[in-house]
């Protein structure tokens, strides 16, 4: 987080996130500029391009102004705000990208060892594995992102996506293995 980050997110007092909840133009504002470019990153990780991350993070910012007395002021914006966010991603994959999910047969799952990722550069970690992400299909990719980065259960992924808890774990483990293939062709140690 960048020390401009900081700043910003040390002004979301009490005092705005209350104007906030009543309405206040400067508080919605001051809340968009603290937390739109991470939410921002996390488009990305669910959309083919910045263009469709660029509308999920309208749509989420329209939906955080529009429900803004649903928000509780005793709880972290940011985490609500996160939460819309990977709803509105999910609900935009599911309007505008073609065959999201492949069909799987449920039992051909099999538990495979977790992939463990050694790179001193976490920056460079995070560049390389966005643009790996950015190569999976659709499918593998928001359920990589759910199970693992957003820490959901193949439970509540299935029921999010509509699917089974079968072919989330199986997206889930294709997926890996698809990541551990553009590790190695990357030559990037696992």
């Amino acid at each position: 987080m960048s020390s401009g980050d900081q700043r910003r997110k040390r002004v979301i007092t009490r005092e705005v996130l209350n104007d906030f909840i009543s309405g206040k133009k400067y508080a919605f504002d001051t809340i968009y500029k603290s937390y739109s470019s991470g939410m921002y990153g996390i488009c990305l990780r669910y959309t083919r391009c910045a263009d469709d991350a660029q509308d999920i993070l309208q749509e989420t910012f329209i939906k955080v102004y529009n429900n803004k007395h649903q928000y509780d002021p005793s709880k972290p914006i940011g985490a609500w705000i996160k939460t819309i966010t990977i709803h509105e991603a999910l609900n935009y994959i599911k309007r505008n990208y073609n065959r999201f999910l492949l069909s799987e047969n449920e039992n051909d799952f099999n538990i495979a060892e977790e992939v463990e990722l050694n790179l001193e550069d976490q920056n460079e970690l995070k560049v390389k594995l966005l643009s790996i992400l950015n190569k999976l299909p659709d499918g593998y990719r928001t359920i990589f992102n759910l199970y693992t980065i957003d820490n959901l259960t193949h439970k509540e992924i299935a029921e999010y996506l509509d699917i089974s808890e079968g072919t989330s774990k199986s997206q889930y483990f294709k997926a890996k293995k698809m990541i551990q293939t553009l590790l190695a062709s990357e030559n990037i140690e696992r």
